[in-house]
């Protein structure tokens, strides 16, 4: 989905009674551009070499900032928690994969301030389609977020709302998204980058996501390499040409709701689960772009990884069936609780998911990483599903962030917008704060509002066309550029006008209102002429 993944069509789907959801997940996944294996599995040597002598530097690069202390390492023994003194071995966590009631907050030092988001995916297309690339960030979109000329200038449109980060979704590493992050950098925003779907479940020569031994660290490695070698990295040419990353970059997803895609033998959940395959998975991705960043001898201050999971309970999750409670109940049985626990046992002791790293795990959980869930319900449920379950568990010392939040039914022409803002309002007074839920929940770090278009790709079902507070207009600005990557391809750059509720209320001015900024004039924006019969016609079509 384009809130989904970077194959943008939104998960749906049980996860065969193991993986439910408070409201369904759909699980289209439309194929992400035609990549040519050879282009993105070259050597990592060969790569680095490519990345020293091309790095872009046309861009003034500030002086690195001073590094965060590293966090103390988090120990596992008994005797290291004050609550586990009188218990003998290692309770934090036990060999058993189990993180006791009395292990103290794991400790993290990551480099990642509070930050108000916008979902960033803005398919040219008015009707249920397939592109052929999903990656915006890429120059043939330029006409979509650029400035000047026709551009239709949307990151500026963004950024005058108030928010401050981006997160995006498609990535096709063989393209350079120097422009897209020079422009973001150049208006005051960061962006939330992620990995496509194509080396965990679609390059028919990898697919390290769909059979043993689930290991995807070479496929990230080489898949990671391209993407810093593209504009994720430049050189310092004022402090001796050391490669760091780009300072518009805040964060990198490794993959979206993995647990809807890993799968043992053509299923998801089951064995994927059970048997931990899927978080294997994501301790290799993670170990495969640490290795990246290592052969380029990376300084300056590191963005952190994230997954980001579905709103989904798990109960056959290693971490719940092992014992790991949320208070009284089993951790697998709170929305997307399971999914941590899993992959912070793991990190901890990778031995539990017969991984062996090659960087140190447990100092990337505490240095790098933040958890993320995706959503499409309300502040109450995210308290009582996420927040608050997690506020007393060793977890909620790491930061935690919301990649998709806005909720389907407040979302609908009938609903309320004065709803949706008093919600977002809630969810928003919560980062950089202590505690979250009135004081029972943990703290979030950032929260991502889903989504600035309306994906018309997706077509009606299961609410998809509902969250946009953007439509695309009937006046023609421009076109896209024609590129190897459209197929040699054009598409129409329509004019944007909020989208507005039956009694004529703009979920875009409310967002703007909430992060004190404005939304720009869009009244030379005409309504898409027929706009109720085509979206009829098109509930008939899906």
């Amino acid at each position: 989905s384009p809130h989904l993944t970077n194959s943008q069509l939104r998960g749906s789907a049980m996860v065969m009674g193991e993986v439910r959801t408070a409201e369904t997940i759909q699980e289209h996944r439309r194929q992400q551009c035609q990549m040519s294996t050879l282009c993105v599995l070259v050597s990592s040597v060969l790569t680095t070499l490519i990345i020293m002598l091309a790095f872009p530097s046309k861009v003034v690069v500030p002086a690195p900032e001073p590094s965060k202390p590293a966090a103390k390492p988090y120990p596992a023994a008994c005797s290291a928690h004050s609550n586990c003194a009188d218990q003998q071995g290692d309770c934090c966590p036990t060999n058993a994969g189990i993180l006791m009631g009395c292990c103290s907050q794991i400790n993290a030092e990551v480099n990642l301030s509070p930050f108000h988001g916008m979902c960033y995916a803005p398919t040219p297309a008015k009707n249920v389609t397939t592109l052929p690339t999903d990656d915006y960030m890429a120059k043939w979109a330029q006409p979509l977020w650029g400035a000047g000329g026709s551009n239709r200038d949307d990151l500026n449109a963004i950024r005058q709302m108030g928010f401050r980060v981006l997160r995006v979704y498609g990535n096709d590493p063989r393209l350079s998204h120097v422009g897209f992050l020079n422009r973001c950098k150049a208006l005051g925003l960061k962006v939330v980058v992620a990995f496509s779907d194509w080396p965990y479940t679609q390059d028919p020569q990898g697919m390290c996501a769909t059979a043993p031994p689930y290991s995807c660290f070479a496929e990230v490695r080489q898949q990671f390499s391209a993407m810093l070698a593209n504009g994720f990295v430049w050189k310092d040419m004022k402090n001796g040409g050391q490669a760091q990353y780009h300072p518009a970059i805040e964060a990198i997803i490794l993959i979206n709701e993995p647990e809807l895609k890993i799968t043992y033998q053509g299923q998801i959940a089951k064995e994927a689960l059970s048997k931990g395959y899927y978080t294997k998975v994501l301790l290799s991705a993670l170990d495969g772009a640490l290795s990246a960043e290592s052969d380029l001898k990376l300084t300056g201050p590191k963005p952190p990884f994230t997954v980001v999971h579905s709103f989904s309970t798990c109960q056959s999750c290693i971490s719940s069936v092992a014992g790991n409670k949320a208070g009284e109940v089993p951790v697998g049985s709170h929305a997307a609780l399971g999914f941590f626990y899993d992959f912070v046992l793991g990190a901890l002791k990778p031995e539990l998911f017969d991984y062996k790293p090659q960087h140190d795990l447990k100092e990337a959980l505490q240095n790098r990483w933040a958890l993320g869930f995706n959503t499409q319900d309300t502040s109450d449920v995210i308290c009582s599903q996420v927040l608050e379950p997690l506020k007393d568990t060793p977890l909620s010392g790491l930061p935690i962030w919301a990649g998709e939040y806005k909720a389907w039914y407040q979302s609908m022409p009938e609903s309320k917008v004065k709803d949706f803002k008093q919600d977002f309002a809630t969810v928003t007074s919560w980062l950089g704060e202590s505690a979250s839920c009135d004081g029972k929940g943990a703290p979030i770090t950032g929260v991502s509002l889903f989504e600035f278009q309306v994906s018309y790709f997706k077509g009606p079902g299961d609410h998809q066309m509902t969250f946009g507070i953007y439509e695309l207009g009937s006046t023609q600005l421009g076109s896209t550029a024609k590129a190897e990557e459209t197929k040699w391809q054009d598409f129409p750059v329509w004019c944007r006008r909020q989208r507005r509720n039956n009694d004529g209320d703009s979920w875009a001015q409310a967002a703007a209102e909430v992060m004190g900024g404005v939304v720009l004039d869009d009244s030379k924006c005409p309504a898409a002429e027929n706009a109720v019969a085509e979206s009829a016609e098109l509930a008939l079509q899906v």
